[in-house]
């Protein structure tokens, strides 16, 4: 199934009926703590492999780069190797690729020494504001405005940090709706944020903005981007080759295929669940609960916005 595919999707919703959205799914973003390990890209360049997410720091003339800075709970230690790395080198530039914890833990460090923080508007919109994410019953305090990002954007762009070219570009509505890719043309090098996992399902987070089907568009995104030869580094667990990235993107149409379907059938979550969309792939990608809730669930929201968008042009 290809993008206009999921264009039908949206327009055949506003003619569904069916349940509202199942109650609050009660589960943390991400798995527990484990251990922080490092995999050298090059010379100049490593990826963090944290407990819950990923990162990348780079080494310029001008300062290191960071893409995305772990959690609160050990984003002081990847600075620390950072520093160690690249003779105490300060922090030039600092990106966001989404609002999540996991992944901005080190905005407040980074924004008081002076760097910059660089994310999509919306990002820095959330990270201002108090988040209750319903779908999870949690409560996220705004950021220090220390923390906040310094340089947002609405699409796309690009920059020079030191030597290093860096390109970046925005996933409408992924798995937030702030979601973005940083690439590094000379390394061929590209950080995918939050829709990409290689470590278990992703989250989909719909309460700030994400949905299955912007998910596979924030897949057509990257694989524009990536070659035969890119390092692809996900939002958590192993280094990603091009390969990886197109069977994870075939695996997520033929399950958004398979909960559209079952959507236009107006089936309930429990029975999406008990259907089992996913079984195949459950061995590799474990526990499939919260993945095919959060994605059934993020359908049912983009039906609630194509149907009000309906009733507003008729009246």
């Amino acid at each position: 199934m290809q993008r206009d595919s999921r264009r039908r999707f949206l327009a055949q919703a506003s003619a569904l009926t069916g349940s509202v959205l199942a109650a609050p799914y009660l589960r943390p973003l991400y798995a527990q703590p484990a251990s922080l390990r490092t995999v050298s890209l090059s010379d100049d360049m490593f990826a963090a492999l944290g407990p819950d997410a990923n990162a990348l720091v780079v080494n310029s003339r001008d300062g290191i780069v960071l893409v995305d800075g772990g959690s609160a709970d050990w984003s002081q230690a990847l600075l620390r190797v950072a520093e160690e790395r690249f003779a105490a080198k300060p922090i030039n530039t600092l990106f966001n690729t989404h609002w999540h914890p996991e992944h901005t833990g080190a905005n407040l460090t980074v924004g008081e020494r002076g760097g910059q923080i660089v994310a999509h508007e919306n990002t820095k919109l959330w990270l201002g504001t108090e988040i209750w994410v319903r779908w999870s019953d949690k409560r996220y305090p705004p950021l220090p405005q220390a923390a906040w990002p310094t340089r947002t954007f609405y699409d796309s762009g690009n920059m020079q940090v030191g030597e290093h070219a860096v390109d970046y570009g925005y996933m409408l509505n992924a798995h937030t709706d702030g979601d973005i890719w940083v690439f590094f043309p000379r390394e061929n090098v590209l950080v995918t944020g939050g829709p990409v996992s290689n470590a278990g399902w992703p989250v989909i987070d719909w309460w700030t903005g994400g949905w299955i089907g912007g998910m596979l568009d924030g897949f057509d995104a990257l694989l524009e981007v990536a070659n035969e030869e890119t390092r692809i580094v996900p939002s958590r667990g192993p280094i990603m080759s091009l390969a990886d990235l197109r069977s994870q993107h075939e695996m997520y149409l033929t399950i958004f295929d398979r909960i559209h379907e079952m959507l236009r059938n107006a089936l309930e979550t429990e029975e999406v669940l008990a259907a089992k969309p996913t079984a195949e792939y459950d061995a590799t990608w474990g526990d499939p609960e919260q993945f095919v809730t959060l994605a059934f669930q993020s359908m049912w929201g983009h039906l609630r916005d194509a149907y009000d968008t309906r009733m507003r042009n008729i009246a």
